[in-house]
Parts: C-alpha cells; sequence; structure tokens
C-alpha cells in the first residue's frame, strides 16, 4: 500500500514581488502578505524617492532578522517598492496656463511625495525666447514648495542666419544676414536682424547657422548717461531733440531715455550711434 504524504512548505513570512507604499520607511507588513503580527512595523527599508523604486532582497530580509536573533523562513525572492507620488506634469502646467502651445524646457514629470495639494501659478518672467514660470505647491493653505518651470511658445516666424560663412572678427552686414522660418528657437539665439548687423562674429560663423550671444558681439551703441539725439515725426516732419539715456542700448534695442527740455521719461528706438527714434 502507498501512502502519500502532502509536505506544506509552511513559511513565516510571504513577500510580495511589487508593491507600492506612501511613506519614508518600509514597513514588514507594506512587504509581506504573511508576516508575524508583532512584526507587522518593522522597519525594513527607508523608502525609495517619490515615484522611485527599490528591490528588497529576501536574503537582505533574512539578514535583518538573523541581527535580532529571529529565525524565520521567508518565501519569495525579493520585493520591488515604489513610492507613491504625486505627479506634475506637462498636461500639469498647460491646464494651469490654460496654454498648449508651449514647450517645456524644464524635465517633467516632477515627483512629490504623495499628498493632495493646490497648485497655482504665482507669477510668469520673459528672458528673451524662454519664459519662467514659478509654480507654487500648496499644503493646507501653506506654501509646500516653489518650482520654477522653464518654458519657451512656440513660433511661427523668419530668424536670420548666415547666409555665407562668416570668419572671425568679420563685422556682419546686412548682405551677410538670410532668413529661416522656425516653429521655435533657444533663448540664446538672435531673433532680430537689427541685432545682428554691425556685430562683430566671435568666431567662425557656418552658413545657415543661427546668430547667437554666444557666437556674435554687438556693438553698443549708447551708454547710460549719455546724451542722444532723438527723432520723431510730427505731420510728416522729422524733429530732433535732444534726451539723456537711461539705459545702454544696442541696435533695434528700446530703452528708457529722459528728454533733457521737459525732464519727461520716454521710450525710444536705438537706430545709430547715440542716435534714437521716439516711440509715440
Amino acid at each position: 500500500m502507498l501512502i502519500f504524504i502532502n509536505i506544506v512548505n509552511a513559511c513565516d513570512i510571504d513577500l510580495i514581488k511589487h508593491v507600492e507604499v506612501n511613506a519614508d520607511r518600509v514597513f514588514l507588513s507594506d512587504i509581506a502578505s504573511k508576516y508575524p503580527k508583532n512584526l507587522a512595523k518593522m522597519p525594513v527599508s527607508l523608502a525609495p524617492m517619490p515615484n522611485q523604486t527599490t528591490k528588497i532582497e529576501a536574503d537582505y530580509l533574512k539578514s535583518i532578522l538573523n541581527s535580532n536573533n529571529m529565525n524565520l523562513s521567508v518565501c519569495g525572492s525579493y520585493s520591488i517598492v515604489k513610492r507613491k507620488a504625486f505627479l506634475i506634469t506637462k498636461d500639469t502646467i498647460e491646464n494651469l496656463m490654460n496654454e498648449k502651445d508651449i514647450i517645456i524646457q524644464t524635465q517633467l514629470p516632477i515627483a512629490l511625495p504623495y499628498n493632495h495639494y493646490n497648485l497655482m501659478i504665482s507669477s510668469v518672467k520673459n528672458y528673451g525666447e524662454y519664459s519662467w514660470i514659478q509654480l507654487t505647491v500648496m499644503l493646507n493653505n501653506q506654501v509646500y514648495r516653489n518650482l520654477f518651470i522653464q518654458y519657451l511658445k512656440k513660433i511661427d516666424s523668419f530668424v536670420p542666419i548666415a547666409k555665407e560663412d562668416i570668419r572671425s572678427y568679420q563685422v556682419i552686414s546686412k548682405d551677410d544676414v538670410s532668413f529661416k522660418k522656425v516653429d521655435y528657437v533657444p533663448s540664446y539665439v538672435i531673433t532680430s536682424k537689427d541685432s545682428v548687423i554691425g556685430a562683430k562674429a566671435l568666431g567662425n560663423i557656418k552658413a545657415g547657422s543661427f546668430f547667437t550671444f554666444y557666437n556674435t558681439q554687438r556693438q553698443m551703441l549708447i551708454n547710460v548717461g549719455d546724451t542722444v539725439s532723438a527723432i520723431y515725426n510730427k505731420d510728416g516732419i522729422d524733429v530732433q531733440t535732444y534726451a539723456k539715456a537711461l539705459q545702454i542700448g544696442y541696435k533695434g534695442d528700446i530703452i528708457k531715455i529722459e528728454f533733457l527740455n521737459s525732464k519727461r521719461i520716454g521710450n525710444a528706438r536705438v537706430i545709430g550711434l547715440k542716435q534714437v527714434e521716439i516711440i509715440q
């Protein structure tokens, strides 16, 4: 007669292969489906960063148990722990700005420890083609964190490029400039033809290349405090007066000026050496 004996390999601890936590530490109860109840809150590991994972090996868990004189059996070879996160994504930013036609330069998503946050855009600053938004994260009606998100808006425009190869230290003339239609450009690319003409190449610029603030040096035409010739059109006649420059200026720049006769402050476009055109 044959007798079959069913041997069950009873484990003290059964590891779960994939778990998600929402705390700074990982406890035994987080990673096991079966465990001694008195060990439920035994710390096993620090939790990973939000939206990241860590792998807890069975051998590592056994070493913790053994170091505490607990000879318990463990089933399963590992547990992969993921930290639950609140994710700030491209959709989050677009919805807050009510703007879809943007290209976000800041790496997304941004992962925060999971919680119930409120988000608001505190400010927007523009630097060339780039803009920065200050995104304020609120928790329990208090500022939890301020994040700065860099983005640029898509454009449908023509920007100046080198028509032919330009030598280092060559002064760029209008004959050296062509145009290329682009959807967007980085902030270091010069988008105004007036800002390119008269500038000096700081290195060899290949034909078809963008002019940038790194490969060109613009000629400063006006310094702060300069007395400038200010021209404006009145009834079809060009009228000249004089003003004091309140800002430095390169060709094409719009600067603040103070009229010498009235002390009134106005805006003017730089058109030449110590020459401006009043914007009325």
